[in-house]
């Protein structure tokens, strides 16, 4: 859950300024905190930052980019999955869980589609990473014996396109590498939850 404390457009001057770091594979996080406790996201990595919005005790987030801030904390930008919002939070609040594994994916001559699969349990999550261009369309199709499991796509640029478990399609807007993501929903991540899947994902 998060709260909006003003229009996200007030935040994409920071967005796009740190849009070409953000990497291929990202770690997640969860806020620290109980249920319902507030955490200041910020416009930039200070304490004297303005507070765009706040997340609360328990929220995951996906982490972005990071820094050591002249104020001598570290610094995490970070975005909520759900929403889409996006900002910093400092290094003592917020729990940073493993990395994503990545798999970078190539389709055989000929062909304009891949099938790969796996297992996630818990927090764990893996990366499919593609090239394609403006223009084309991306598909994702997903078979898995879990409820849970949930897929996400992420533009070049670090933005969400889609987060979901049903097939899902869509024209491209820019050229780049593109990132699915597969997950079980952040209300099930927990120790002991895991789920199959088969991931099949097309460029045409």
């Amino acid at each position: 859950m998060i709260k909006f404390k003003h229009n996200a457009a007030l935040i994409t001057a920071i967005v796009i300024s740190i849009a070409t770091g953000v990497p291929a594979s990202a770690d997640m996080g969860t806020i620290k905190g109980t249920s319902g406790s507030r955490v200041n996201v910020r416009q930039s990595p200070s304490t004297s930052a303005p507070v765009r919005h706040y997340g609360v005790g328990g929220d995951r987030v996906t982490i972005l980019n990071q820094t050591n801030a002249p104020d001598g904390y570290r610094w995490y930008f970070v975005e909520f999955p759900n929403s889409g919002a996006r900002g910093w939070i400092r290094r003592d609040l917020l729990q940073v869980n493993a990395a994503a594994t990545s798999q970078r994916i190539s389709f055989t001559p000929g062909t304009s589609a891949a099938k790969v699969g796996g297992k996630v349990q818990g927090t764990q999550s893996r990366d499919y990473i593609l090239n394609a261009g403006a223009g084309q369309t991306l598909t994702t199709s997903t078979v898995s014996t879990s409820p849970y499991i949930q897929v996400q796509v992420f533009d070049p640029n670090g933005s969400n396109l889609y987060t979901g478990s049903r097939d899902w399609s869509s024209v491209l807007r820019r050229s780049g590498d593109y990132r699915v993501r597969v997950r079980l929903v952040p209300e099930e991540q927990k120790q002991g939850v895991s789920g199959e899947y088969s991931l099949t994902i097309g460029v045409r």
